[in-house]
């Protein structure tokens, strides 16, 4: 069960475009994928000022959708999103509602927890692991793990309060969105927190995650326009720093989002088609104009624009790849905003994984 460093762990929303990427994958790169799933808060009305749903409703279908999507494959579960006040109608904890019933399905999830998680959220995990027995992740920002002797301290205080040994915490040391550039800095930024904490040494298993995807579509301009993937050539150059006795973290990202979780108001947001279709060294973002006045037909033409580039890697590359062909040729549908969400993450996922593969000499 242990998280490797050959492994991938993409940050993903529990939504229905990120959660059909995962169950479309092959088994082979799924024995590669530890998901660090991140559970949303309910959908808000903005025309009555109120959530669309109680918190009981919208976290009701999670236990049947994660074991129908994911079996008993390991995730992290990561309940950070949520309003810190809310809870169950029976006065549960969601981490603890979300862990009981998943454990019910014979999931396997590793409740994921900060240093800045208050009371009622530690002692839900706290409750969750003792049932589960999976141990817990610490996820962790950057200017926390830079202070090392600071930071060992803290792990070692919520450690006992959670009481789990060292040796069964997964810590990831979460970048979020930083300044990539100059790339040099931040590397010996990182290799000096991975070298000089105890916690970092003795944990079951070091993942480094961050995303350089763009924030906003509104920063891409159409109709094809390259992403550079700076969190993975980071990830190269911190190995590099690295000597022979050093341990090897392993790599996340956000997939094909970036750092952040807005809602807006449907009702005025105007999305554009958009493709984001991940290759060697980056993206390739095909983009269109509005969906809401234009329709979904032109997905047909963003799909041609990616299959005709250099960087397309080919129809058999990946579930989504496929679709990409299909939705080109008429074979397939051009689908919803959802659709394109699941096309785009599953090919990502599938791209990481061999990349991973590649660079270990798997």
């Amino acid at each position: 069960m242990p998280i490797s460093h050959t492994d991938y762990v993409p940050i993903i929303k529990w939504r229905q475009g990120e959660y059909q990427a995962l169950w479309r994958l092959t088994d082979a790169t799924k024995d590669r994928t530890v998901p660090l799933i991140e559970i949303t808060p309910p959908d808000f009305d903005f025309e009555t000022w109120t959530p669309s749903k109680t918190i009981d409703e919208h976290l009701a279908p999670f236990a049947t959708r994660l074991h129908k999507k994911w079996g008993a494959r390991l995730a992290l579960l990561d309940c950070g999103l949520l309003d810190p006040a809310a809870t169950m109608h029976d006065g549960k904890h969601p981490m603890l509602y979300l862990s009981e019933q998943a454990f019910a399905q014979n999931a396997v999830i590793v409740p994921v927890v900060k240093l800045t998680s208050d009371g009622a959220y530690r002692a839900a995990v706290a409750t969750a692991q003792a049932m589960m027995q999976t141990g817990v992740a610490l996820r962790c920002s950057l200017e926390e793990g830079m202070d090392t002797a600071t930071f060992d301290a803290g792990i070692g205080v919520l450690l006992h309060q959670l009481d789990v040994a060292l040796e069964d915490c997964d810590i990831v040391l979460d970048l979020e969105a930083p300044t990539w550039e100059p790339q040099s800095v931040l590397v010996g930024i990182v290799s000096a927190a991975l070298k000089g904490s105890s916690a970092m040494a003795g944990a079951r298993s070091i993942t480094v995650a961050g995303t350089s995807f763009p924030a906003s579509m509104a920063d891409v301009t159409g109709p094809l326009q390259f992403w550079p993937r700076r969190e993975w050539s980071f990830y190269q150059a911190v190995l590099a720093s690295l000597g022979e006795n050093d341990r090897i973290p392993g790599f996340g990202d956000y997939a094909i989002a970036g750092h952040g979780f807005a809602q807006g108001d449907m009702r005025l947001l105007k999305p554009a088609a958009t493709i984001r279709y991940t290759c060697d060294d980056g993206w390739i973002i095909a983009k269109g104009s509005n969906v809401r006045d234009n329709g979904f037909g032109q997905y047909r033409h963003c799909s041609g624009n990616v299959t005709s580039s250099p960087r397309y890697l080919g129809a058999t590359y990946s579930p989504g790849s496929s679709y990409i062909d299909a939705c080109r040729s008429g074979t397939a549908s051009t689908g919803n905003l959802s659709t394109w969400r699941w096309v785009g993450s599953n090919h990502h996922i599938t791209k990481v994984v061999n990349d991973l593969a590649t660079l270990f000499g798997l």
